[in-house]
């Protein structure tokens, strides 16, 4: 049989986007294998990865529009799906004007042609829209503040580091395709520090673990810039050219002495003042910024501190340096104004994200009536689940594109099937590290009547008569998309094609090299006007975490940290079908379940204020005491939707949303 190899990229919203090949025997896809041309994935592709032969065939898969009526789904045809769509638009334009319409989507997936679902409701006069993020806005709020964008070392540079700091960041787990560089650079002699609450998978990787109080990161920064600047250690040469606040900056620090950070953090004076004594010699050093620190209420100023290390002690622009979060290397030649439609000057009208709630049931004039939901699943990953679920029920009518009937499809009055990545044709990007293009050729055809979301839109304009939507060719679309790549670099889609992965001009440098920052004033900021106008704070000041600070709700019994990261097998909702094998569990330390009489195995309820679950305990010293840990994820159906009971709180930064700032209590379940 005819055996056949084609380039594509993985679409989930990882940090890694591994590119590789879709191998083809007699015209079904037989395996997924890593793609060697591209040199930071190009050796492995993870679990998640190799799962996508499991969805794209997977039994429970939705083949054809879902229509619900009198409470229970029936198939329609697409006809009479699109029918539907326009009459419901064209009611609620003609009724409350475009405002009403509320679009709602995430990160899903990354290929470039869905993102012109934006255009769409621009098209329509505009729509109600989402500012900010459930998974890392603070963080990059607090970058655009210090550097003016949001840039990273590539991994490959890891091997020049002499000393790592993984900064509530788990690459075991998370963007493993980093650990062969960090292995390298521990050849070369470099030594590897972790900070976080959890042993995660990295610890083991690590020459040493500091297990800081939860929440607390930012008072340990504040903490060792005082240790830095008191005794000298800081880069002067850098801080009087190229930075600004740094006077401002020295005088906020002296308030955390190693005393008074002791008390915060959980850790010991002594061992704060190695650190910082650690990381001011040992260069050049390099911090991985995690997304899980800046999901308590202060997460974006904590960013903001750990930031200042790196400028203080000359560790910017270097080689083995950096302050590292994400790496917005390809996003600025994306045409985001066209795709999104900023060139038809929509009306539009703004709400916190992790406020989806609060925006389908409290704006008025004019309320929401009809809801579009893609590339999400936001009855599971948006905070508070129980009142979103309200808020859901009083929409009058809710569509939603997906691959499977997830809690918020079901949720939905109709339901369309999209295609798979490996059904369609795409651009494949991240801004999470490299800064790869990949394109993406359509594999196999699509099962049933499942349909692209850019052509879904395309027919629904003809339907409407919107002249400012698309009709074009998917790769001419593609084409479009990347215009300004192409003004700036001469890139066009079949250079791509033929460079398959593409590296973009540029996407290796080291950011900062030559210490001109995107700031207003061109230099690192340490005092920013910008950050003052959104959090009123010039500096990246400490405050204790809301939620896991009350004493309150302490008080009342809630006195565990709920704390809900990542899994290594699934990128949040994402792989959590119904049918799996593996179970929910919650993980607690052993000193808990002494003093709470609990045993290994036994169900127990884990209560906040807003929700409950109930789940296995899985006893382990991995977790510190006080905290209870579920890994995030898990459908309603598991009994384990852990944002039944996480916040719809904000972050000081960003718009993000405030997970992990939240208590819980635990007991027997029954």
């Amino acid at each position: 049989m005819k055996m056949e190899k084609i380039k594509t990229a993985c679409p989930l919203d990882c940090c890694d986007q591994c590119a590789f090949f879709v191998i083809k025997v007699g015209g079904e896809i037989v395996s997924i294998e890593p793609n060697p041309e591209q040199p930071v994935t190009g050796k492995v592709i993870c679990s998640k990865g190799r799962r996508h032969l499991d969805r794209i065939n997977h039994p429970e898969r939705l083949l054809y529009p879902l229509l619900k009526c009198g409470g229970s789904f029936g198939r329609v045809s697409w006809t009479e799906a699109l029918q539907v769509l326009a009459e419901k638009i064209t009611y609620t334009l003609k009724e409350h004007g475009p405002l009403a319409l509320l679009h709602f989507f995430d990160g899903g997936y990354t290929g470039l042609l869905k993102k012109v679902e934006s255009r769409f409701f621009s098209a329509l006069g505009g729509s109600t829209v989402h500012q900010g993020s459930l998974c890392w806005g603070a963080g990059l709020a607090a970058q655009s503040y210090d550097f003016g964008a949001v840039q990273a070392h590539p991994y490959q540079d890891l091997v020049n580091s002499k000393l790592i700091i993984f900064w509530g960041r788990n690459p075991a787990d998370t963007s493993t395709h980093i650990l062969p560089f960090m292995r390298k650079a521990r050849e070369n002699g470099a030594r590897v520090i972790l900070i976080d609450p959890v042993h995660t998978a990295t610890a083991a990787l690590a020459d040493q673990h500091i297990r800081v109080k939860p929440g607390s990161d930012g008072a340990l920064a504040l903490a060792m810039a005082n240790v830095i600047i008191q005794n000298e250690l800081t880069a002067m040469h850098f801080l009087k050219d190229h930075s600004s606040g740094f006077e401002e900056f020295a005088e906020l620090c002296e308030d955390y002495s190693l005393q008074k950070a002791a008390g915060l953090t959980g850790l010991s004076a002594e061992m704060i003042e190695q650190l910082a004594f650690d990381y001011a010699n040992s260069k050049p050093a390099a911090i991985w910024i995690g997304i899980g620190l800046q999901r308590h209420s202060n997460g974006g100023n904590t960013v903001r501190a750990i930031d200042a290390l790196a400028a203080l002690t000359g560790n910017l622009g270097v080689p083995g340096g950096g302050a590292n979060y994400a790496n917005f290397r390809i996003s600025r030649y994306i045409d985001h104004d066209y795709m999104n439609g900023n060139d038809l000057g929509p009306q539009r009208r703004y709400y916190s994200k992790p406020k989806l709630a609060e925006a389908l049931t409290g704006f008025e004039d004019p309320p929401i009536t009809f809801l579009y939901n893609s590339r999400a699943n936001p009855l599971v990953q948006v905070g508070d689940s129980n009142l979103l679920k309200k808020a859901f029920s009083k929409v009058p009518f809710i569509a939603t594109s997906e691959f499977f009937m997830t809690d918020t499809a079901a949720a939905s009055d109709l339901v369309l099937p999209a295609t798979y990545f490996l059904e369609d044709e795409d651009l494949y990007f991240t801004s999470m590290s490299h800064a790869y293009l990949t394109y993406g050729s359509q594999v196999v055809a699509p099962p049933g009547e499942c349909r692209s979301e850019y052509s879904i839109f395309k027919e629904l304009a003809s339907l409407l008569d919107l002249k400012d939507f698309p009709d074009l060719q998917p790769e001419d679309l593609l084409a479009r998309g990347i215009k300004p790549l192409s003004e700036a670099t001469g890139i066009t889609v079949n250079m791509i094609k033929e460079n398959n992965p593409l590296l973009i001009p540029g996407g290796d440098d080291l950011p900062w090299s030559d210490w001109v920052f995107k700031t207003v004033d061109g230099k690192y900021n340490f005092y920013s006007n910008q950050a003052a106008k959104e959090s009123s704070d010039w500096l990246p000041r400490y405050r204790e975490a809301d939620e896991l600070s009350s004493r309150a709700l302490h008080e009342e019994g809630f006195i565990y940290w709920f704390v809900t990261p990542h899994p290594r097998d699934s990128i949040h909702s994402t792989h959590r079908l119904p049918d799996q094998a593996d179970q929910p569990k919650a993980y607690i330390h052993s000193q808990t379940a002494r003093e709470e009489n609990l045993t290994e195995g036994q169900c127990i309820r884990i209560s906040s204020k807003r929700g409950s679950i109930e789940v296995k305990a899985s006893i382990s010293d991995l977790v510190p005491p006080q905290a209870v840990m579920v890994y995030e994820g898990w459908w309603h159906i598991s009994g384990a939707a852990v944002n039944n009971l996480t916040p719809d709180h904000l972050t000081d930064l960003g718009n993000q949303a405030a997970y992990y700032d939240c208590l819980c209590r635990i007991e027997p379940s029954g």
